[in-house]
């Protein structure tokens, strides 16, 4: 019942912005990421590169695409099969560019767990805890994956600002972030998902992410998305911060 209220809740968000409830029904449609860029455009009215970094199966880059069309969107998805996937959702919207790569802070190899719920893949194991809460993020196989350092990758590309800095990446952000301090001051704005409680072995919680950007030269703006248990127990939130 909580999924069709969600839903619903997108379809009002697609009906008010003249989209329609279409692009819910397309490959790669999502309601999570549809609410996620709507409640961005209340803070950012207007956005010319967005860097989806954890694209996994493009949501986040279709639905920026939807909300921010002037935007050059560069969508990072390091496991191979969700790479693919990413690539058909994505192959008619020239906006949009996929890389198959992970983010981190060094630049080589990077052992990564996938998942059957490519939503839970990372480079990090998934802990005792959200096993117990969300059971089907449990299994996974280890592969090796690619990894680069965002500033490695952003002395390739022009970014034409405002910019925006996306990551999901499930616990692993703060290493992506470690990789970037040399671009940051190319970034205006910064959205990323943040755990209260520990979702993944050894990630920093929201305390230390929210210091820690902080100190990157970024300020609070909002939250703009949630994740809850079944118990509605309040696990992960989408925070959304701007360079002061």
């Amino acid at each position: 019942m909580n999924i069709l209220f969600r839903m619903a809740d997108a379809a009002k968000v697609l009906l008010r912005s003249g989209s329609g409830i279409g692009p819910l029904l397309q490959k790669g449609g999502s309601v999570a990421a549809t609410q996620l860029v709507h409640n961005c455009r209340h803070y950012i009215p207007q956005l010319h590169t967005i860097l989806d970094v954890g694209a996994n199966q493009g949501q986040f880059a279709l639905a920026a695409s939807r909300g921010y069309p002037a935007a050059r969107i560069h969508a990072f998805e390091p496991v191979p099969d969700t790479f693919k996937i990413l690539q058909r959702n994505t192959r008619h919207r020239t906006a949009i560019t996929a890389y198959n790569f992970a983010l981190g802070s060094t630049t080589g190899s990077l052992d990564f767990h996938s998942h059957a719920y490519s939503h839970a893949s990372s480079a990090l194991q998934v802990s005792a805890l959200q096993q117990q809460l969300l059971p089907h993020t449990a299994g996974f196989r280890q592969i090796t994956v690619p990894v680069k350092e965002l500033d490695a990758v952003l002395d390739d590309m022009q970014l034409s600002a405002p910019v925006l800095l996306k990551l999901d990446v499930q616990g692993f952000e703060k290493e992506v972030l470690l990789g970037a301090i040399g671009s940051l001051q190319e970034i205006d704005y910064l959205l990323f998902e943040t755990s209260f409680v520990p979702m993944y072995e050894g990630e920093p919680l929201f305390d230390e992410m929210h210091d820690f950007v902080k100190e990157l030269g970024f300020s609070f703006v909002a939250p703009v998305g949630f994740l809850q248990s079944p118990q509605l127990q309040l696990l992960q939130m989408d925070l959304l911060y701007k360079r002061k």
